[in-house]
């Protein structure tokens, strides 16, 4: 079910409960209704990435062994997106290493499918830096990006990635280090940049700009820019979340946005029982509440990341030959909280598995089925912006690369942060080839097969893979 416009529950005809079995887990602990002993004593959670996966690996040892134990040989896939780039690879690990363990008990674990994700520190520094987001999608002219970032020394760090966080008693959530407005960009200045991604473009100078230079360069930056695609300036004009969807106020505590009507209806009586949380300490949704606390462990998303931490770049490369199945991590390529380039950087360069043979980075086609008019007049604006009345057939969906042991990359096309919601029918492509083990579009010939064809051979051979490829997902 989709919450659609008003208060109306609406089918969602892409739902991957069409696929499988849909268990969605409230973590870390204290997030939405779930709460920890300290709640039971008018204290509060503190979670780390460690604690996270560790309570997560039991929770759905109980699931498989207590609560439905005729799901205990059943294939077992783990999905999740954003800071969960961090929970789904460190429970994979919880998961294999405890079947290792004969006292422990075994989850029958097959897949992973993980979107928009905090990864590997190095690789994502830049691409989730909203000036440098800003600047390659064209809202930054190309001499204001050379003043704010090599001139200036200026960054715009998105607050998914500040590592440590803490719920005051007002209910806000300030990334520790920023300003501690919710969501708002963790502004800094660099002494010498990292590193000037235009040094192409970079502008003689003999005399560093000064303060006002700065400044002024700074303000127009944040007008171009809806405040940095700031999450909750009541007067944004950029969908913060994905670029080709209509604005929108993220916050669930302000009136009138989607997540505050979601909000509302999780904390209605009638929920709550549905739910069976009527005891629960926390009575707030989604929380967390005031004095929950949580730290990152590794170098992912974590700007006080210890010189040496793993990144999930280590994980991945501990998990994927353990994995039964595939190891997908997937990203919309408009999303500017995690910009695609970092994440596929980590996983392209960084973990070191070989590319397959015929693996290499290709286009891959979802069918564009026509929606219904009740639905699109059902559901909420936000809920795929891209949706018509009109099929289209099959259409490019992404790009994706595949490596050894079943790990693979691929580009949702047109996404920002939640395919899902963005792109649901591509998402559901995406998610029927991870349940089946299949690549998300055939392989390539061979490098040297290609090179040796003739203009003419690779023209026929482009004609016949485009075909055999977008016929794989010509499905209704």
């Amino acid at each position: 079910l989709l919450f659609g416009t008003g208060d109306a529950m609406v089918r969602n005809p892409y739902a991957w409960t069409k696929l499988a079995n849909l268990v969605a887990v409230e973590s870390p602990v204290g997030v939405g209704y779930s709460y920890c002993d300290e709640m039971l004593h008018g204290g509060a959670c503190a979670n780390d990435d460690v604690r996270t996966a560790e309570t997560l690996h039991a929770a759905m040892q109980d699931f498989v062994a207590n609560k439905f134990p005729e799901l205990a040989e059943a294939p077992f896939y783990i999905s999740g997106e954003s800071y969960a780039g961090v929970y789904c690879p460190t429970l994979a690990k919880a998961i294999l290493d405890g079947n290792e363990d004969p006292t422990q008990t075994k989850i029958n674990l097959a897949g992973l499918a993980v979107g928009d994700p905090c990864t590997d520190n190095d690789s994502q520094a830049d691409s989730m830096d909203m000036l440098w987001y800003g600047h390659k999608n064209g809202f930054v002219l190309d001499e204001d990006f050379d003043i704010l970032w090599n001139q200036c020394g200026m960054r715009y760090a998105h607050p998914l990635a500040s590592g440590e966080w803490a719920v005051g008693e007002d209910g806000s959530v300030s990334a520790k280090g920023s300003s501690g407005a919710n969501y708002a960009p963790v502004v800094t200045h660099r002494t010498v940049p990292r590193r000037g991604l235009l040094s192409g473009l970079s502008m003689p100078t003999n005399k560093a700009p000064s303060k006002q230079e700065c400044d002024l360069a700074h303000r127009k930056f944040l007008l171009q820019t809806s405040k940095a695609f700031d999450q909750e300036w009541a007067r944004g004009f950029i969908n913060d979340l994905t670029l080709y969807g209509p604005s929108a106020i993220v916050g669930s505590s302000q009136k009138g946005s989607l997540n505050y009507r979601i909000a509302q209806w999780m904390m209605s009586d009638e929920v709550r029982a549905a739910l069976h949380v009527q005891a629960a300490p926390q009575t707030a949704w989604p929380g967390p509440g005031a004095g929950w606390t949580y730290g990152s462990n590794y170098s992912a998303c974590n700007a006080d990341a210890h010189p040496g931490a793993r990144s999930m770049v280590d994980f991945y490369r501990d998990i994927a030959p353990r994995v039964a199945g595939s190891v997908l991590v997937f990203n919309g390529d408009t999303d500017p909280c995690v910009s695609y380039e970092g994440t596929r950087d980590a996983i392209q360069n960084k973990v070191g598995f070989d590319l397959l043979e015929g693996g290499a980075w290709r286009p891959w086609f979802a069918n564009w089925t026509a929606a219904s008019r009740d639905f699109l007049d059902a559901k909420d604006l936000l809920f795929g912006p891209a949706l018509t009345t009109q099929a289209a057939g099959p259409q490019l969906a992404g790009l994706t690369m595949d490596f050894d042991h079943g790990l693979s990359f691929a580009t949702v096309h047109g996404s920002g942060h939640m395919v899902p919601q963005f792109r649901p029918r591509a998402a559901y492509r995406m998610m029927e080839g991870v349940l089946t083990g299949a690549p998300l579009a055939p392989l390539l010939p061979a490098d040297a097969a290609i090179a040796a064809m003739s203009d003419a051979e690779w023209s026929d051979e482009m004609d016949k893979w485009t075909d055999v490829a977008k016929g794989a997902s010509d499905k209704p």
